[in-house]
């Protein structure tokens, strides 16, 4: 078992690639009624989608999706420039035949334990970088088709995370939440880091209004992105990709997005659970500390409304797990197994859930391992 507690002495212990790894299964189930449900698992979108879906003038145009069947390895185009992850070969986290195989998937969460995954895009985010955003948007669509429709042959256990594309016409939000809810969408994404979007402008309230009213959680997913080059650059920029939530969560807060929309559900995925306290710790002092400068002024310190309507998904996080405990945020913690990312606790996720209980005991434990998830988005 990958040991995600941090010593002096731990090993050096790699980890297979998601597509050589098999199920442990150390015969440990969790108490009767647990319902285990992963927030962030990812699937890829089928071989050609935009150029089957789109068109008139957009077909000739259409982003270009295949997978190299000599090596499994998938690759996207954009008018001839390479849309592939950076720095990482595709296979080491899309070589897995769940990736793109219903079927494979669903043996897989049986074998992991898991009943419901929430069901993200792999290449369908990066068309964000387009900048034509009304092609953009079109794209979306073809996108947010195929994933109710590959969702729908299994509604009980494929929950779709369709991509909300209205950050450049917010006022278009409300009726574009239709219609992904009339697709059967049921979770939407937003980008996390979108360029030359501020997520606290005014214009954006028009989209924050009408998904506090959709009574549908808002997700932000971490990116790849390359900010560092040359040695350590592959190590440095995974870690930093897996901690970009400290200063999206503190605008939200801060600009009082959060307490004008009570309602509003905030959901942040593949971050782990270590940077909410420390973060909640500092924005609070530095709420009071800086009171006089602050706009607009808050009813409560910030840490409140995290409490109140946000909450930030773990994968194996023992140190999440414990701080969640010592300082009663269990409630705002959820479980995931990142499926089928080199990340992922794909093959332990029976032995994370284990760890679940462990910490937290049985009540709390199934609040994290799949309740909290089912009450968000009415499961």
């Amino acid at each position: 078992m990958l040991d995600a507690t941090f010593t002096q002495d731990t090993p050096i212990s790699p980890v297979d690639w998601p597509m050589d790894r098999e199920t442990k299964d150390s015969g440990w189930r969790p108490p009767a009624g647990t319902r285990v449900i992963s927030v962030d698992d990812h699937g890829m979108e089928e071989e050609g989608l935009w150029e089957k879906r789109l068109s008139g003038a957009d077909k000739g145009r259409a982003p270009k999706l295949w997978q190299d069947k000599s090596d499994n390895r998938w690759h996207m185009t954009v008018d001839g420039m390479s849309y592939d992850v950076p720095g990482i070969e595709s296979h080491i986290g899309e070589g897995r035949p769940g990736f793109w195989d219903a079927k494979e998937r669903l043996k897989d969460m049986d074998a992991e334990g898991i009943d419901v995954s929430l069901f993200f895009h792999s290449r369908a985010m990066s068309l964000v970088r387009l900048e034509d955003k009304a092609f953009f948007t079109r794209c979306m669509d073809a996108y947010n088709e195929w994933l109710a429709e590959t969702c729908a042959a299994n509604p009980s256990r494929l929950v779709g995370v369709g991509i909300l594309p209205t950050i450049y016409k917010p006022e278009d939000t409300a009726a574009y939440i239709d219609k992904l809810k009339g697709w059967g969408i049921k979770a939407l994404e937003i980008p996390s880091a979108p360029k030359n979007v501020p997520y606290n402008a005014s214009a954006m309230e028009p989209m924050w209004e009408a998904i506090a009213a959709s009574g549908i959680p808002v997700m932000f997913h971490v990116g790849a992105y390359l900010e560092f080059r040359g040695k350590g650059a592959t190590g440095a920029n995974l870690t930093k990709n897996l901690g970009p939530y400290r200063p999206l969560w503190s605008l939200l807060a801060f600009s009082g997005i959060l307490e004008r929309h009570p309602n509003l559900k905030v959901v942040f995925c593949e971050g782990g659970f270590g940077w909410v306290p420390w973060t909640l710790q500092d924005a609070d002092r530095i709420y009071q500390v800086y009171e006089t400068e602050m706009k607009p002024k808050l009813q409560e310190l910030p840490s409140y409304y995290f409490r109140r309507q946000c909450y930030s998904a773990i994968m194996s996080d023992d140190v999440g797990l414990k701080l969640a405990k010592e300082y009663d945020l269990t409630d705002n913690m959820l479980w995931s197994c990142d499926y089928p990312h080199g990340e992922s606790v794909f093959g332990e996720s029976r032995n994370e859930i284990k760890k679940i209980f462990d910490v937290l005991g049985e009540e709390k434990g199934k609040d994290v391992a799949g309740r909290n998830a089912a009450k968000l988005w009415n499961l």
